[in-house]
C-alpha cells in the first residue's frame, strides 16, 4: 500500500484556545509517507494552538525521520505534551522525548535502545555507515539526557541491554512525568514483524501493540436447557422425541500471538542464515499464515540469496524474496540482468576461429632463432 499514513491530526478548542492532537500508531517513515509531509500538515494546523498532544503506539521506524519530528516538535512556541498511549519504542521513544510534559497510562511501556540497520556494500561502505549509526545513536543520548537528566553511562548502559520500562519505572528514570490510570489500548499496524526485531520484547508489550484481547471472545454455544417438566399422562407417547443436535464446538481464533510467534521464528532462522537483511521481505511475502507457509518462504529466501551470490548481485535479493518470486522466476531475472550488463560492457564482434588477423601476433620462438642463426654466418 502506497503514501499511507502512519499518522494522523486534528485541530479541537478547549477553555485554553486550539488544541492539535497528532496520532502516531504505525511504524514510522514507512508506507511511502516521510516525516516531511507529516512537518507540513503540522505546520498547517498549530501555528496559531496553544498546545500539541502527541499520542504514540508505535514500534518505532526510520530514526532520521523521528529526529525530524522530535525537533519540530522542540521548536514549536506552544506547550508540547506527548503521550504514549500504548508502546513507545525504539525511534518512537524518541518522539516522545520532545514532550514538555511526558503522560503514560500505568498499562503503557517505553524502549530505548541503540540504533539498527541493514548495509550492503563493500567494507569502506559498511565503515562509514557504522560511523553514521554511532552519530545517531549520540543524537538520541543527548535527547534522552536532556528530558531524564541520567548520565551518558547510564544510558549507554541502558540502551545496550534494549531497556523495557514501565510507566512507574519510566518516571523514576525521568523520562515520564505524570502517570495515568490505565487505558484500553488501541492495536498498532502490522506490529508482529516489528516488535521480532526486539530480542528482550515482553510478551505484555507484544499484547499491547498488537491489540490482543481487544476483541472480546466469540460467545460460547448456548448451554442445553432441560426439557420442560410433562404432566404424566396414562397414554405414554409411542416413541421417543429424537434427541437434540450436539453443540458444535466454535473454530478457534487465531490468537495476535501466533503472528509474533511466527514473525520471531523468521527473524531468528535468518540470524542463524546470516541473512538478517532479508527478515522483512519473508514476513510480507509470506503475510504470517502459518508455520509451513513462513518456513517455505525461509527456504525460498536462502536458494534465492544463493542465486544472487552466485550471479554478483546480492542485492537484488531483498527485492526478490518480497514480491515472492519463485526460483525459476529469480534465475531469468538475474540472466536478463548479467546479460545486459555484459552488453553494455563489450559490445565488440567477437572474431571467427579462422580470421588469424584479428588475434594479435607475439613474437615466435622459432623465429627469433632462426634469425640469430643467419647472422652469425
Amino acid at each position: 500500500m502506497k503514501n499511507r499514513k502512519w499518522w494522523d491530526i486534528k485541530a479541537t478548542t478547549n477553555a485554553q484556545g486550539a488544541v492539535v492532537e497528532l496520532r502516531i500508531y504505525d511504524e514510522i517513515g514507512f508506507w511511502g509517507a516521510t516525516a516531511k509531509g507529516f512537518i507540513e500538515q503540522l505546520d498547517a494546523v498549530a501555528g496559531g494552538a496553544a498546545e500539541v498532544i502527541v499520542a504514540v503506539n508505535s514500534p518505532g521506524g526510520d530514526v532520521f525521520d523521528a529526529f525530524t519530528i522530535y525537533n519540530a516538535l522542540r521548536r514549536y512556541a506552544g506547550k508540547v505534551t506527548a503521550r504514549v498511549d500504548g508502546v513507545a519504542a525504539s525511534a518512537a521513544s524518541l518522539v516522545v522525548m520532545a514532550g514538555d510534559q511526558v503522560v503514560m497510562p500505568e498499562n503503557a511501556m517505553l524502549m530505548i535502545h541503540n540504533p539498527w540497520t541493514i548495509a550492503l556494500g563493500t567494507a569502506a561502505d559498511l565503515r562509514s555507515t557504522a560511523d553514521m549509526m554511532d552519530k545517531a545513536r549520540d543524537g538520541i543520548l543527548a535527547a534522552y539526557r536532556r528530558k531524564s537528566g541520567q548520565s551518558d553511562d547510564e544510558l549507554v548502559a541502558m540502551m545496550d541491554a534494549e531497556t523495557w520500562l514501565t510507566a512507574l519505572e519510566a518516571q523514576s528514570l525521568g523520562f515520564c512525568d505524570v502517570i495515568e490510570e490505565p487505558v484500553r489500548l488501541a492495536a498498532s499496524t502490522n506490529a508482529a514483524g516489528l516488535l521480532a526485531r526486539f530480542q528482550k520484547a515482553p510478551e505484555p508489550v507484544k499484547a499491547l501493540v498488537e491489540g490482543a484481547g481487544d476483541s472480546p471472545p466469540a460467545n460460547d454455544p448456548p448451554a442445553d436447557e432441560p426439557p420442560p417438566a410433562v404432566a404424566p399422562t396414562s397414554n405414554p407417547p409411542p416413541v421417543d422425541p429424537p434427541p437434540a443436535p450436539a453443540p458444535q464446538e466454535p473454530v478457534p481464533a487465531a490468537s495476535a500471538e501466533t503472528a509474533s510467534v511466527l514473525a520471531a521464528h523468521v527473524f531468528n532462522a535468518c540470524r542463524e542464515a546470516n541473512l538478517s537483511a532479508l527478515a522483512e521481505s519473508i514476513v510480507t511475502a509470506s503475510g504470517l499464515r502459518d508455520r509451513a507457509t513462513v518456513d517455505a518462504s525461509i527456504q525460498s529466501a536462502k536458494d534465492i540469496a544463493g542465486l544472487c551470490l552466485a550471479a554478483e548481485l546480492p542485492e537484488r535479493a531483498v527485492e526478490f524474496v518480497r514480491d515472492g518470486l519463485t526460483s525459476d522466476q529469480v534465475r531469468a531475472r538475474l540472466f536478463e540482468a548479467v546479460t545486459a550488463s555484459q552488453r553494455q560492457l563489450n559490445n565488440r564482434q567477437r572474431p571467427t576461429a579462422g580470421d588469424v588477423s584479428a588475434s594479435p601476433q607475439g613474437p615466435k620462438a622459432a623465429s627469433i632463432y632462426a634469425a640469430r642463426k643467419g647472422g652469425a654466418k
